[in-house]
């Protein structure tokens, strides 16, 4: 692990120096160093050296990228992943993808990418493909998490009003679990994006606070914006141009009634495709 950091500090420190050096003089960037300089330099003077930085913040702004690292990468993979599987099995909602994606990016595939670059803006304005995301989230949360408990917080059973000391403990926060309670959601196993996108009063409407694959509070996911606009430019740019088949067998093993169920893969801490999701590519014609 200190080998690692050591690694990785050095790979990213003439990063931060050069952002503090160039800071000013390039506009309309906004890397996350641009971001983490100019988050510094408000505090300090805007002429300092790049020679010369608080070791604090250059400790603070690596740890911070490690994370963005983390989370645009291995997590977003994975959903990415069970997102191909999930529209593979509900043609319907593939082809309800595609069109918007037809209305949104333009008809002409190719153009796409360029359609992108010249207008970021139109990544926002796909509800359907996030509404896709947040499903394949809910079903397939890449992670839970952990919190350590304390003296003065207590976990209340909300029927019989028991407090239960979390003192000593660390207390998991399962989210596959709790995003297919079918007292929070309704069809808690179908793949049904539509209802990310009814309003408050139907049968469908999501309970607030109850999606939770990035968690909430002062201390949820920082990648969780960066993880989502991958996902949506990955999707743009793939869905119309290749057609992802999951090619698991029919006699394999199932979880949760899903062949494609989430394992945990030595060395790693997200939930990753059992048997690595094997898939046939092809090209769109």
């Amino acid at each position: 692990m200190w080998n690692n950091n050591r690694v990785m500090k050095n790979y990213l420190l003439p990063h931060i120096r050069r952002g503090i050096s160039e800071y000013g003089k390039i506009e309309g960037y906004k890397t996350v160093t641009n971001l983490a300089v100019k988050a510094y330099l408000k505090e300090v003077k805007p002429s300092s050296s790049a020679d010369n930085i608080d070791p604090g913040f250059i400790d603070m702004a690596i740890a911070q990228m490690k994370m963005f690292i983390f989370a645009g990468h291995d997590t977003t993979a994975g959903a990415l992943s069970f997102a191909y599987h999930l529209l593979w099995k509900n043609p319907t909602t593939l082809v309800t993808l595609r069109a918007e994606h037809d209305s949104v990016l333009g008809s002409d595939v190719a153009k796409a990418a360029a359609n992108i670059t010249a207008s970021p803006q139109l990544l926002n304005k796909l509800p359907y493909t996030s509404a896709v995301i947040k499903e394949t989230l809910r079903l397939f949360p890449p992670v839970g998490t952990v919190r350590q408990g304390r003296k003065d917080f207590f976990l209340i059973h909300p029927d019989t009003g028991i407090r239960y000391p979390t003192d000593g403990f660390m207390i998991f926060g399962c989210s596959v679990a709790e995003h297919r309670n079918a007292a929070f959601w309704p069809r808690p196993d179908d793949f049904v994006p539509e209802r990310w996108l009814v309003g408050e009063g139907d049968p469908m409407h999501v309970r607030k606070n109850a999606f939770r694959p990035f968690e909430l509070g002062p201390r949820n996911c920082i990648g969780q914006e960066l993880a989502q606009l991958e996902l949506r430019a990955i999707l743009a740019l793939t869905v119309r141009e290749l057609e992802v088949q999951s090619v698991y067998s029919e006699n394999g093993g199932r979880v949760l009634n899903e062949l494609a169920y989430q394992t945990m893969v030595p060395g790693a801490i997200t939930g990753h495709p059992s048997h690595g999701m094997p898939v046939r590519v092809k090209i769109m014609s």
